[in-house]
Order: structure tokens, then C-alpha cells, then sequence
């Protein structure tokens, strides 16, 4: 003959079942989520710049994990394209051609937006080189390499955002 459990079993058995279920609850309102701007780190925005009466359209990095992989991996970067990395305070950033498949000009800006110094013709070769700017910058803009000489660019140019 099967035993029915008691009243009191059944009662303890769901209050496990309610206890079991709070604290799943609780936990999954305890873990933080993602502020809006992680989310949408992985994709780097777009714009364009002006430089020397040049419109340069480019992809903006301003995380850390944009700014860390940059232009790696990729076969070339069109005419009048370039990647603009935002830092949120002025400092003498280093870049390296780690992954790099192609030759960049690396144009340092201060937060005035300013160029205060260029590295021309960056080669991939150059890795684990690190190519740090002679004052602080605030804005690093990376161009197919040339680009600084065939604009004839040169120290003190500034740039406009064009959002």
C-alpha cells in the first residue's frame, strides 16, 4: 500500500519551492546589466572630419576594446577613410601595428583638436614598435599612409567633428 504524504511534507516541500524561487529571482535582479554604450561598444560609430579642407569619414573608437583592436585585420582603408580614436583626457598615447596589413599615417591631436605631432608611414613591419607622440594628445586620427603629405598637413592644423 503507497503512503500519501503528510500535510506537513507537502507544506515544507513548497516552502523550499518558494524559497528556491525568491532567491533566483533575487539573483537575477542582482546582476548588474549592461549600460547602453557596452552594448554597443562592439561596433565603432561613424562620422566624418574635416582636415585641411579634406572631409575624412571615419569610424569613431572611444572604448577601450574598439580602441585596443583599431584597424587589425583588415586589408586596406579607403581613400578618404580613417579611424578617429576619442581618449577622454590628453596623454601621450601609444599605438603599435600589431595585426596590421598595411602602412598608416598616425596624426596626433591635443584637446583643442590641434595636430601636435604625425607618425607618416607607420609600416606593419615596425611590430611590436610603439609609435608615441612628442606631447600629449587627446585625438589620434589613423590615414592610409601619404595622406599627411598629399594634404600637406602640417603641425598646428585643427580638425572639426561633423556629427
Amino acid at each position: 500500500m503507497a503512503q500519501t504524504p503528510s500535510v506537513g511534507r507537502l507544506l515544507l516541500g513548497g516552502l523550499y519551492l518558494c524559497i528556491a524561487v525568491a532567491i533566483l529571482v533575487a539573483a537575477m535582479f542582482a546582476v548588474p546589466s549592461k549600460k547602453i554604450s557596452q552594448q554597443s561598444s562592439h561596433e565603432p560609430a561613424s562620422s566624418s572630419v574635416l582636415l585641411g579642407g579634406q572631409e575624412i569619414f571615419v569610424e569613431i573608437v572611444d572604448t577601450p576594446a574598439l580602441q585596443e583592436r583599431g584597424l587589425s585585420f583588415r586589408e586596406k582603408l579607403d581613400t578618404d577613410t580613417g579611424m578617429l580614436f576619442i581618449f577622454a583626457d590628453a596623454q601621450p598615447y601609444g599605438f603599435w601595428m600589431k595585426d596590421m596589413r598595411f602602412p598608416l599615417d598616425i596624426i596626433y591631436f591635443d584637446q583643442k583638436r590641434k595636430i601636435v605631432d604625425v607618425w607618416e608611414h607607420a609600416d606593419p613591419a615596425s611590430y611590436p614598435k610603439v609609435f608615441t607622440p612628442r606631447a600629449s594628445a587627446q585625438f589620434v586620427l589613423e590615414v592610409s599612409a601619404g595622406f599627411f603629405a598629399e594634404h600637406h598637413l602640417k603641425t598646428g592644423n585643427t580638425f572639426e567633428l561633423v556629427r
